[in-house]
C-alpha cells in the first residue's frame, strides 16, 4: 500500500464502561499532524506525476487537512499553498507554516476558502487537493476501517465524526466490505449538519462559529463522498456545543488525551446516549488533536 512506508497504525484503545463495555478509541490524534488527514493528503499527493508537483499544489481547509497537504508537499518537494477561513484556530495555521506550506488566511467561513482555491488553482494552474471530493483522499482516510478490522476483527458498530465525508466515506466502504453487517454511525454537530441534511432531506442551519470548526462547511455540488454516504452509513445523528465541550473535557481528565471538537463528536454522542452505549464491540474514530489553547481554557 502507498502509505505504509510513511504511516504507522495508531493505537486502538479501550474505554471505562461510561461509553460502552466493549468501546474502543481509534487514536487519529496520534497520528502524523495529529490528524487523520494526513492519510488522505499523503495519498492524493504521492500520487501526483512530477509536472503536477512542480506546478505547485494548493488545498482549502480549516486546519488539519491543510496540515496534511503541507506536510505531503513537504516529504515529495513541492510548493503548497494553504488557503484556511479567518476564524482557523493559530495552533493549524501555525502548523501549515511549520511544514514550509504558504499559509492565507481568506474568507469568513470554508464555502468562501473554498471558492477562492479553486479560483486559485484554476487561474495558476496549480493542482488542487481537496479534503474529501477525492477519490484517493477517501481512498487514504479508508486505511482506518481497515485497520480497525485488523485489530478489532468482531467489532458490530464504528462511529465516525462527519463533515464533507471524506472521512465516513473511506471508513464505511473499507468496513462493510469487511464487515457487511457492520453498523457504521456518523454524527455530525448541530452547528455544522451538512451531511446530517443532506442524508435525511432536512433543513438545518449552519453556524459557522462552533467548537468543532473543522467539521463546518457545506458540501460542494456533485461530491463523491453523497452516494458513498447513501450506500453504506447507516444513520447519522447530531450533538450540540455542550455536549461537545463536555467530551472533550471527558477525553482530557479520564482517557488523558488533548482532542479537538471535531475529534470528540463521536465521543459525545455515545458519553450522552445519543448513540446507545451497550455492550456490542464499538470503535470510535478520534479524528484529530489539533486544539489551541484559547479553545482548552473556553471549554475547561
Amino acid at each position: 500500500m502507498r502509505l505504509k512506508p510513511y504511516l504507522q497504525p495508531t493505537p486502538l484503545e479501550a474505554t471505562p464502561p461510561e461509553l460502552g463495555a466493549n468501546t474502543w478509541l481509534k487514536l487519529e490524534n496520534a497520528n502524523k499532524t495529529h490528524s487523520f488527514k494526513i492519510r488522505g493528503a499523503l495519498n492524493a499527493v504521492l500520487s501526483l506525476d512530477e509536472e503536477s508537483r512542480q506546478h505547485g499544489i494548493i488545498a482549502a481547509s480549516s486546519g488539519n487537512h491543510a496540515q496534511g497537504v503541507a506536510y505531503a508537499a513537504n516529504l515529495v518537494g513541492a510548493r503548497a499553498q494553504i488557503l484556511m477561513p479567518q476564524h482557523t484556530p493559530k495552533k493549524k495555521v501555525e502548523g501549515v507554516k511549520r511544514y514550509g506550506a504558504d499559509a492565507v488566511l481568506f474568507g469568513a467561513n470554508y464555502d468562501e476558502t473554498e471558492a477562492e482555491a479553486l479560483r486559485r488553482a484554476r487561474d495558476d494552474g496549480l493542482t488542487y487537493v481537496s479534503p474529501y471530493n477525492d477519490a484517493r483522499v477517501v481512498a487514504g482516510a479508508g486505511t482506518i476501517g481497515l485497520e480497525i478490522v485488523e485489530a478489532l476483527p468482531d467489532v458490530e458498530r464504528v462511529v465516525v465524526c462527519v463533515s464533507g465525508g471524506g472521512l465516513i466515506a473511506g471508513v464505511s466502504m473499507a468496513v462493510k466490505n469487511l464487515r457487511p453487517d457492520c453498523e457504521v454511525i456518523g454524527v455530525n454537530a448541530e452547528s455544522a449538519p451538512s451531511m446530517y441534511n443532506v442524508f435525511y432531506g432536512t433543513q438545518y442551519p449552519e453556524v459557522w462559529e462552533t467548537l468543532a470548526e473543522a467539521l463546518s462547511g457545506d458540501i460542494e455540488a456533485g461530491s463523491i463522498t453523497v452516494p458513498i454516504c447513501q450506500q453504506y452509513v447507516d444513520k447519522i445523528v447530531l450533538v450540540s456545543e455542550e455536549q461537545i465541550a463536555a467530551a472533550m473535557r471527558w477525553m482530557l481528565s479520564v482517557q488523558g488525551w488533548l482532542v479537538e471538537g471535531g475529534g470528540s463528536v463521536g465521543v459525545a454522542a455515545l458519553l450522552h446516549g445519543v448513540i446507545p452505549a451497550d455492550d456490542r464491540p464499538t470503535a470510535v474514530v478520534v479524528s484529530g488533536g489539533n486544539l489551541d489553547l484559547e479553545t482548552l481554557h473556553r471549554i475547561l
